[in-house]
C-alpha cells in the first residue's frame, strides 16, 4: 500500500499537540506529522519567531530534514498555519526540494488580500484577548486560568505579530500540485472574504471544501474534517 506523510502546521497559539487526535482517524497509509513551532510544546525554551520569513525557514528545515527520497507528502496549515504553509511551499521550491503532492490551506483568507491591515498584537491585554476570543474555540475558558494565561498569552501575541506584520510578495510561480482550501461553514472571520482568491496561485487542480463548524472546525468536527482530507489525498494514489 502506497504511503504518504501529511505535515500539519498549527494556528495562532496552537502547538503540534492539536493534531495528535487526528492520527487515529486517518487510514494507516497516511501518516500525520504535527509540526512544532518555536516557543511551545517540546520547543518551549526556544525564542518566538520575529517574522513570517523566520518561521518559514524553520518549517522548511523541519520538513526537508524529515523527508526521505521518493516519499510522498502533503502540507496543511490552519489559520495562521495556512499562511505559513503557503510561504513554506515557496521556500521549499526556492531550495530545489522534492515538492508536496498536495497543499491544504484552512481557515484563512488568501495572502494577497490585505484590505484590512491590523496590529492587534500591540493592544493592551484585555483588548487583545477580546480579539482572540472572537474566534471562538476553547481559548476563553483556558484564559480564565491565571497560569494558562501567563503561558499562552505571549505565544498568541507572537503568532498574531508574525501574521499581522506579514508583507505579501506577488508570486510568478504557481503551486504545481493540487490545492484544497478548507473552511468552516460558520467561520465568519473568513467567510467575509472571497476564498476563491486562493485560486490565483493554483497551477493544477483547485477546490474549496466547506466543513460544518466555526473557525476551529478542524477540532470541533474532526471526523468530517479528516474524512474530507482523506478523500482528497486518496486521489493522489491513483
Amino acid at each position: 500500500m502506497e504511503k504518504m506523510k501529511l505535515y500539519c502546521i498549527p494556528y495562532s497559539g496552537g502547538s503540534a499537540e492539536i493534531y495528535l487526535k487526528w492520527k487515529k482517524l486517518f487510514p494507516e497509509n497516511i501518516s500525520i506529522i504535527p509540526v512544532e513551532l518555536a516557543g511551545r510544546g517540546k520547543r518551549m525554551k526556544e525564542l518566538f519567531y520575529e517574522s513570517c520569513e523566520e518561521a518559514v525557514k524553520d518549517l522548511a528545515d523541519v520538513i526537508e530534514d524529515d523527508m526521505k527520497e521518493g516519499e510522498k507528502y502533503a502540507i496543511l496549515g490552519h489559520s495562521m498555519g495556512s499562511l505559513l504553509a503557503f510561504e513554506t511551499y515557496y521556500e521549499l521550491l526556492r531550495r530545489g526540494c522534492c515538492m508536496p503532492v498536495h497543499m491544504f490551506m484552512s481557515g484563512r483568507k488568501a495572502p494577497q488580500n490585505i484590505q484590512k491591515k491590523t496590529a492587534f498584537y500591540l493592544l493592551p491585554e484585555e483588548e487583545f484577548l477580546k480579539v482572540v476570543f472572537a474566534y471562538g474555540g476553547s481559548t476563553p475558558a483556558a484564559m480564565e486560568n491565571a497560569t494558562l494565561r501567563k503561558l499562552f498569552l505571549p505565544i498568541l501575541r507572537a503568532d498574531f505579530k508574525i501574521a499581522e506584520i506579514y508583507e505579501y510578495i506577488p508570486r510568478t510561480e504557481k503551486i504545481m500540485c493540487p490545492v484544497t482550501i478548507l473552511n468552516g461553514t460558520k467561520d465568519y472571520s473568513v467567510l467575509e472574504y472571497d476564498l476563491s482568491e486562493w485560486s490565483e496561485f493554483a497551477g493544477s487542480d483547485f477546490c474549496i471544501k466547506q466543513v460544518e463548524g466555526g473557525h476551529f472546525f478542524i477540532m470541533e468536527n474532526m471526523e468530517d474534517t479528516v474524512a474530507v482530507i482523506t478523500e482528497v489525498l486518496e486521489k493522489t494514489f491513483y
